[in-house]
């Protein structure tokens, strides 16, 4: 196995075989992130607040609550021996250069050393940390928009490209810390080449592209979690006519310099019961995860990579399918497609929306038991408009026209007209009105800094804003402001402040007067004169903090270290921008959340010259013994990538 590192501590790992390749990725992993590696792996354990403190116990009741050191076990036993051997090989990477170093990893080394459950139990963690993602409260704690996961994709096909070679963008877009951070390398043994990035702590690659095929994931909507409402009397509920009793499990949580927490571990007949942040008590049933669970993922990541075609990339996927994930893909026989992963519930009643509500859990006919096979999942291979795109909306506007949800199982996916950002409004607009796609173009998309919303609503805000007294400086920035993110847009912050404020409004469409068709632009506000009087709320949190008002985001948060720190640049996809840096007010001023991670423009060629673009937007490294790595910063910030 040989290792070799570019400038920007990117590795290429090349090895006899799978094991000695994966053998090298954990070695790799640990020199360049070792103490991130193993704070995930401390967190899937459940066992971080013994070890670290108070900060941690959410993490170890959320694994208690849901049973998932049980769930880990039988995760790890579902496991092929392949994988296992191969999990094993990277851990034993891991482990070997933890201790050669014994400076990697730092407060943190005490989780050494690492073995394939850990592995395990971080797959099974990730897939359960995104599944109960929860905007509205039903179960769990719902995170700020500004928290939450999103991503672009677009594939180009050979024959719209201008290049006659297909083209692809991944493009995920996640917190740039913890575990949705990734890790970058290519990997090459006989058999297999693959680039691409990791999530840390998994051994092989989530997303990238071989010679041959590419993909990138967005998160879906995908309703793999159905909360059910329970009426509790002590350790008993009602279900179908019945008095039934919970089956308990208590959990005694040591937390370092605190006294130990006791944790319930409760289930129904539906799943794990929790007390939501409401006070009522809820049972959730989570498909793909912890129900009909998608044990072969982490597998079904492996044997994708080995793909040769779009086609053959999405018969290996539902053989192994992933919870959760869209997948847009593209080859170098000119071919793309978008596949909507995930096994979701049969469910015999309702909709979709119903698994936007709690269902009542005293009656038989809402608890499913069965999941959709992964082949009935909507998917498009090579359509007549030439390109694929998702931007986490319904699968249905993949591409144009629409796909046709009749044509597919009910209940698995929102209705066209439920957009809730204006992402995918941006993207599809620019597509439909192209005709041969250059490569250079296809970035210019995804770097853009247009914030459409504003194009929609801000002529009208600012006349009913016009006749405030005390608004006349927010209407002179608004109206000054170029209605881009840009680093220098003076006036971006207090609209993305604005629109922030509004966007349950803009989730629901409520703020509009007009929402048009499917897949089209809503038109105007529905009441300019609430939706001015936010402005004035919007302005008074912006002065509060001690923010102008005509402040640009290069002005509120910055990009680096001291003293190599950079302006920040790009924007919310709440107002429709394409290069994502998402930030949130604080206390003391504004705080960056997440943003573009992974960008990646692959050209497919079907000589085996298929090269790729990229850029990893924090970088690859968090260790201080990590090989030299120069900033990725300034590259993503002028809107480029990394030329190999």
């Amino acid at each position: 196995m040989k290792i070799s590192w570019d400038e920007w501590a990117i590795p290429t790992i090349v090895g006899e075989d799978e094991f000695d390749v994966t053998y090298g990725v954990g070695y790799a992993q640990a020199v360049t992130n070792a103490r991130q590696v193993l704070n995930v792996y401390g967190v899937a354990r459940g066992e971080s607040a013994a070890l670290w403190g108070p900060d941690y116990l959410a993490e170890d009741t959320f694994t208690a609550q849901l049973g998932l050191v049980n769930r880990t076990n039988l995760w790890l036993q579902a496991q092929g021996p392949e994988t296992l051997a191969r999990i094993t090989a990277f851990c034993d990477g891991f482990n070997a250069a933890c201790a050669e170093d014994p400076g990697l990893g730092g407060d943190r080394r005490v989780i050494l050393p690492v073995t394939p459950r850990d592995v395990v139990a971080q797959t099974l963690r990730i897939f359960a940390r995104f599944t109960t993602m929860d905007g509205r409260g039903l179960a769990f704690p719902p995170e700020a928009f500004t928290q939450t996961m999103g991503s672009n994709g677009w594939a180009v096909s050979g024959r719209r490209s201008a290049t006659g070679n297909a083209l692809l963008v991944i493009n995920p877009h996640l917190v740039w810390r913890g575990y949705q951070r990734f890790f970058e390398f290519r990997t090459s043994h006989p058999g297999r080449d693959f680039h691409g990035t990791a999530l840390l702590g998994l051994p092989w690659q989530n997303m990238g592209y071989n010679p041959a095929v590419g993909w990138g994931h967005t998160v879906n909507p995908v309703p793999n979690m159905s909360v059910y409402e329970l009426e509790l009397s002590g350790k008993h509920y009602q279900f179908d006519g019945q008095q039934c009793e919970l089956q308990v499990t208590e959990h005694r949580i040591e937390v370092l310099g605190s006294d130990p927490v006791t944790v319930l571990e409760r289930h129904s007949v539906h799943g794990p019961v929790l007390t939501a942040p409401d006070g009522t008590d809820v049972a959730v049933r989570i498909a793909g995860v912890l129900h009909q669970p998608a044990t072969s993922a982490l597998e079904g990541w492996w044997q994708m990579s080995l793909a040769t075609s779009v086609e053959e990339l999405f018969t290996l996927h539902d053989e192994r399918p992933l919870p959760l994930f869209n997948m847009i893909a593209a080859d170098a026989r000119g071919s793309i497609g978008a596949l909507y992963c995930g096994t979701p519930p049969v469910r015999d009643h309702g909709d979709f929306d119903d698994s936007k509500r709690r269902l009542p859990g005293d009656d038989p006919k809402w608890l499913w038991d069965r999941v959709h096979p992964a082949h009935t999942m909507p998917r498009v291979i090579n359509p007549e408009s030439g390109w694929v795109q998702n931007c986490n909306e319904t699968p249905w506007l993949y591409t144009d026209p629409p796909l046709s949800a009749d044509a597919w199982p009910t209940a698995i996916a929102p209705a066209a007209d439920q957009v809730d950002d204006f992402r995918p409004y941006t993207s599809r607009s620019w597509l439909k009105a192209q005709d041969a796609i250059t490569p250079e173009e296809l970035l210019r998309l995804k770097f853009s800094k247009r914030a459409l919303l504003a194009d929609v609503v801000l002529d009208e805000l600012l006349e009913a804003a016009a006749v405030e007294a005390d608004l006349q400086d927010v209407v002179r920035v608004l109206s000054a402001w170029d209605r881009h993110a840009h680093r220098d847009s003076k006036g971006y912050v207090l609209f993305y402040l604005w629109s922030l404020l509004n966007v349950v409004a803009i989730e629901d469409r409520s703020l509009f007067r007009e929402t048009g068709a499917a897949g089209t632009v809503p038109a105007g506000l529905a009441d300019p004169a609430a939706a001015a009087a936010v402005l004035r709320t919007a302005k008074k949190t912006l002065l509060g903090i001690g923010t102008p008002l005509d402040a640009s985001v290069g002005q509120v948060a910055a990009l680096g270290e001291a003293p190599d720190t950079i302006r920040a640049d790009g924007g919310s996809g709440v107002v429709g921008v394409l290069k994502s840096f998402e930030i949130a007010p604080g206390a003391d001023g504004f705080v960056k959340v997440l943003g573009d991670t992974w960008v990646s423009l692959v050209q497919f060629r079907p000589d085996g010259g298929t090269t790729a673009d990229s850029v990893l937007v924090y970088g690859n490294i968090t260790e201080a013994a990590a090989p030299p790595a120069k900033s990725q910063y300034p590259v993503w910030a002028a809107d480029r990538l990394r030329t190999p």
